[in-house]
């Protein structure tokens, strides 16, 4: 129309006009790069809320075992608390993926090669940890160490731990009982427990990450109708923003409401 701006669209096969364009194309780089045509800056994209490649013993034969954990990487302030769950290539679960929203530029920058440390009784520190075995050992010196978890996690984990902690399940004299435990088996123990150290080599294999940190600079956008400060009548919608969550439905959550933000505004 004769002196109004409008949006041109051209496609293979039809071409359109426009008094309002909305964007609402996820975290797609030839969108950015046309974006960044137009002048706006584009926050470079990393993969976020992926799971860990752990390939470790003490591991190997637990897919599908879960426990509530706290977990740290090392030389970061990284550190998440949840439902961590063992799987065929290492680990996965909240605190893992939410370790890894947090997390999603540092562990870029390190390549994702990394070690992180695993407090598998969640929030106990090690010298509490120390003294609840050494009072198992007395509790139930003729018991069996390894037969049965006297924390809240599955048998099959507790045994892992225990072999870990240099402690053999049986010997040429019979099963290890609690009384048989030396002060360094105990401690070995008590920090499997609360700081095992694992080597992570690895994320999802590309594209099976379910969110992208990254997109357009949240700057250069008007908040409240998701329009762009650059341009007007231009509106963008979901992961084409520079946002990210953790999980538990909060990235469904931004496609939402700045959707429906920029309905309102339209």
């Amino acid at each position: 129309v004769s002196g109004e701006k409008l949006w041109k669209i051209e496609t293979q096969t039809e071409n359109y006009l426009a008094e309002k364009l909305i964007l609402a194309t996820g975290s797609n780089p030839k969108i950015w790069d046309l974006i960044q045509d137009f002048g706006h800056s584009i926050v470079a994209p990393v993969p976020s809320l992926f799971t860990f490649n752990i390939k470790d013993s003490r591991i190997k034969d637990l897919p599908g075992v879960s426990a509530l954990a706290t977990i740290k990487v090392k030389d970061t302030k990284l550190i998440a608390t949840g439902p961590l769950l063992i799987t065929h290539w290492g680990m996965s679960g909240p605190a893992i993926l939410k370790l890894s929203a947090w997390g999603a530029r540092i562990l870029a920058d390190k390549n994702y090669q990394f070690t992180i440390y695993v407090n598998w009784l969640n929030d106990l520190e090690l010298d509490e940890v120390e003294k609840i075995l050494k009072d198992l050992k007395l509790e139930h010196a003729k018991k069996s160490v390894s037969k049965k978890s006297p924390f809240e996690f599955p048998n099959r984990l507790w045994e892992s731990i225990v072999l870990a902690s240099g402690i053999d399940t049986a010997t040429a004299l019979g099963i290890t009982k609690w009384a048989d435990l030396t002060k360094i088996q105990l401690q070995n123990l008590a920090n499997q427990l609360t700081n095992a150290s694992f080597q992570v080599n690895g994320k999802s294999t590309f594209k099976e990450e379910f969110v992208t940190a990254g997109g357009i600079n949240l700057k250069e956008i008007n908040f409240k109708t998701m329009e762009s400060k650059l341009h007007s009548n231009l509106y963008f919608a979901g992961e084409i923003v520079n946002i990210d969550a953790i999980t538990g439905g909060f990235n469904f959550q931004n496609a939402w409401t700045s959707g429906f933000i920029v309905a309102e505004a339209v």
